[in-house]
C-alpha cells in the first residue's frame, strides 16, 4: 500500500472516530430518528469518500455522508450543506478534521434554520 493511500485511510478512521464522537454528543441532545447503526453508516461513508485523498475533502465527505445517512435530512437542507461546506472548503483551506467538522455542523445549523 503506497504512503498516500495509508496516509487516506489512516485519516478516514480519525474523522470517523471524530464523527463519531459528535454524533454520541448530538444524539443526547437532539430527537434523531436513526433508521441504521452508525457502524453501517461508517462503512458505508468510508467507501464513499476512500477516492478524495485530500485530508479536508476525506473530512468533508466523511461529515456530509453522515449526516444525510444518521439525520436523514430534506434534500434542499443537504444541498445547501453541501454547496456551503465546500464553499468554505475552497476559500479558507482548514487542515484540521476538527475545523472540518465544525465548518459543516455550522453549514447543517444555518442551512436547516433558514430552508424548514
Amino acid at each position: 500500500m503506497t504512503s498516500k493511500k495509508l496516509t487516506a485511510l489512516s485519516f478516514i478512521v480519525l474523522s470517523m472516530m471524530t464523527l463519531l464522537v459528535a454524533q454520541v454528543r448530538a444524539t443526547d441532545e437532539l430527537e434523531i430518528g436513526v433508521n441504521e447503526g452508525m457502524g453501517s453508516c461508517i462503512k458505508k461513508c468510508a467507501i464513499k469518500c476512500l477516492p478524495f485523498l485530500s485530508p479536508p475533502r476525506i473530512a468533508a465527505c466523511s461529515a456530509l455522508c453522515i449526516l444525510a445517512c444518521k439525520l436523514i435530512p430534506p434534500a434542499i437542507v443537504m444541498d445547501c450543506t453541501t454547496g456551503c461546506t465546500n464553499s468554505i472548503i475552497d476559500t479558507y483551506k482548514p487542515t484540521d478534521v476538527v475545523k472540518v467538522n465544525n465548518i459543516v455542523g455550522s453549514c447543517y445549523k444555518t442551512c436547516k434554520h433558514n430552508n424548514l
